[in-house]
């Protein structure tokens, strides 16, 4: 019997599947989180951009921009998403590294470390 991503007993083809779909989940995870972190970059350059062009650089005064305001407040949601998305790509590669694990058997994994 073998584990699948959500915990569940299953077969060996749906095991081959579950492999499948990590490793596609794992590339979607890095794929999703360079993406934010390229856009939360873009708009820390729009904000201090702002910043200079209207010479006010504190959000709390009264007459900072609307507009470095909102991309600031934008730019910061993508940074928590990109820290989330973190955090799902940390579980799923934890269960992809478990399910190599299981797959290596402990007679493989004994050798292994025999050798090194």
């Amino acid at each position: 019997m073998t584990l699948s991503i959500d915990d569940r007993p299953g077969d060996v083809s749906r095991w081959v599947t579950c492999s499948a779909d990590l490793k596609r989940r794992i590339t979607t995870l890095r794929v999703l989180i360079a993406d934010c972190d390229r856009m939360a970059a873009a708009l820390d350059n729009e904000v201090r951009d702002e910043e200079n062009r209207v010479k006010i650089y504190d959000p709390a005064d009264v007459a900072y921009s609307i507009y470095a305001k909102a991309s600031a407040s934008r730019r910061d949601n993508l940074r928590r998403s990109a820290n989330e998305l973190r955090a799902h790509l940390a579980e799923a590669e934890k269960a992809a590294w478990t399910a190599v694990q299981q797959q290596e058997g402990p007679g493989r994994r004994e050798a292994a470390t025999a050798v090194s």
